[in-house]
């Protein structure tokens, strides 16, 4: 007598669970392309499933309401964002801004409309703290020798200098603001980061 063929149950669970997860990416995709255009006080949870192809009881089933979404999806994709700019410690100065505006020019649109409504959104502002801290580690981890071995009022005096270089308030300025082309505008940053270092080298 032939065993019985094995339990299919656990494929049908995981293949159910990818699907879920699928579902669950396109609610977010799509709640981060509405975040990204319009203020938070428009974006409807009834549009975020139009936008994702699922019903408003999916989206609300899932994620709750649309301050969970937000938190979610901002926190999705914060650690995309993240993994992106990822470059090791190196004198490669154009190299590691060059990634930053990689990253500026993806999410550049979505960030300068969270930060005109920061300032009335606490779900917002919370993000944007967030977000800092995330710039900061990005400075400390790409020019770390430069900080290497510092007193600690001239370590934060360095990574505030660097920091501020860097910003997407700078990258802003000039892509935006002024209308420079990528190239252009990455020149700029980078000059102002080489005339950064160039003051730390000339005070060793």
């Amino acid at each position: 007598m032939r065993p019985p063929p094995p339990p299919r149950r656990p494929y049908r669970m995981g293949a159910r669970a990818e699907a879920a997860e699928r579902t669950l990416d396109r609610i977010h995709e799509a709640a981060t392309a509405l975040f990204r255009t319009r203020p938070f006080a428009e974006v409807t949870l009834q549009a975020v499933a139009e936008g994702a192809g699922v019903t408003l009881q999916t989206v609300l089933r899932r994620c709750g309401s649309k301050e969970r979404l937000f938190q979610e999806a901002s926190s999705r994709f914060a650690a995309q964002v993240e993994r992106s700019r990822k470059v090791a410690a190196t004198d490669d100065v154009a190299g590691a801004v060059g990634t930053l505006v990689a990253s500026y020019e993806a999410m550049g649109d979505l960030a300068w409309n969270g930060l005109v409504q920061e300032d009335h959104q606490p779900l917002i502002r919370a993000r944007y703290v967030e977000a800092r801290a995330m710039h900061r580690r990005w400075v400390e981890a790409t020019f770390g020798s430069v900080l290497a071995g510092l007193r600690r009022a001239e370590r934060e005096r360095r990574v505030l200098l660097l920091f501020g270089t860097t910003d997407f308030y700078l990258w802003k300025l000039y892509r935006r603001d002024l209308g420079l082309g990528r190239r252009a505008t990455t020149a700029r940053l980078v000059d102002h980061v080489e005339a950064v270092l160039a003051t730390f080298r000339s005070a060793n």
